[in-house]
């Protein structure tokens, strides 16, 4: 499977091949259940998750998409609203591939642009499925300069330039998506608001370059440290923040953060030198200590002070 995310090091986007489509095929599958001899230029990009699909269209020139509805049958009408709603998702041209009638049926009303129901082995599906890409690589040449623009602007307002981590904005926009999606799945999260203690002495007596070097350490270290589906993001200066997905108790958290803490103060060697750091870690639950973006963030802040009047390298709850 392709990475949802750009290179989180490099903050500096990847030439797009303008003789080539970028395909996002939406399955679950080992292998595609779309004919591959397209006889159009394409670059496959592979995607189980419907949730996250609008993150990879953002920072990715996507110029179309192919949907085999037999693996997310219950979350493509979230998808297709949501897709609709959405006015770059929207220009992107949509192709569905499903086994019955009934299926499709219920998916009409969502602007899609073609679809085909039956086996995967129809050379129907195949004629079908190149004229679609014929459309969508028309699309593509016409909208190249704008839309790489676009995905160069993207990122540069949403990741941090040093570190290549998710920043403030796109932190708290992914926030507000788990608070939305709880409705449905009624999923919990933690948010971790995280400050470095002793940074600031090793910023003020090295050169600044020792203190960025240090940070992308830091950047690279929690990023080892969490899941795939959890985000962590610059929120600025030495503060970091941590989204946890599905964590049913304190238990877990709690060993989150020790592993957190453990990791950041282990030493960073240096050109000879080993720098050592702490953190502190403010803890804040959802829904349990709030059901808003700025409730969670603003008492996770208050919670990481508490555990700095502790000590170095301590975390508190909210």
């Amino acid at each position: 499977m392709s990475p949802l995310y750009p290179n989180p090091i490099s903050s500096r986007l990847q030439t797009e091949d303008e003789s080539c489509i970028n395909l996002v095929i939406l399955t679950k599958a080992a292998e595609s259940c779309f004919p591959l001899n397209f006889h159009v230029a394409s670059k496959l990009i592979y995607h189980a998750d419907l949730s996250t699909f609008s993150h990879l269209a953002r920072f990715k020139k996507i110029d179309a998409i192919c949907l085999d509805l037999d693996f997310f049958k219950e979350e493509a009408s979230q998808f297709l609203l949501q897709r609709v709603n959405n006015p770059t998702l929207l220009t992107i041209p949509l192709f569905i591939r499903a086994s019955s009638n009934e299926d499709i049926e219920k998916l009409i009303q969502y602007s899609i642009d073609d679809f085909y129901v039956g086996s995967s082995e129809s050379p129907i599906l195949g004629f079908r499925l190149h004229k679609f890409l014929k459309h969508a690589e028309a699309l593509a040449h016409e909208n190249n300069n704008h839309k790489g623009a676009s995905v160069e602007l993207a990122f540069m307002a949403y990741y941090d330039p040093l570190t290549g981590l998710p920043n403030r904005q796109l932190f708290k926009e992914r926030a507000h998506e788990k608070i939305k999606g709880s409705d449905q799945n009624q999923s919990k999260f933690a948010l971790m608001f995280m400050d470095l203690d002793g940074f600031k002495a090793i910023n003020d007596t090295n050169d600044h370059k020792t203190g960025d070097w240090l940070l992308c350490q830091v950047a690279l270290r929690l990023r080892n440290c969490i899941k795939k589906t959890d985000t962590v993001a610059r929120l600025g200066g030495d503060e970091f923040g941590l989204l946890l997905n599905d964590v049913d108790n304190k238990i877990d958290i709690e060993s989150i953060a020790h592993r957190l803490s453990y990791r950041l103060a282990t030493p960073y060697s240096y050109k000879g030198q080993h720098l050592r750091i702490h953190t502190s870690i403010g803890i804040s639950l959802f829904p349990e200590h709030g059901k808003s973006y700025d409730i969670l963030i603003g008492r996770a802040d208050r919670a990481m002070y508490s555990a700095k009047k502790k000590g170095k390298g301590q975390f508190c709850f909210a």
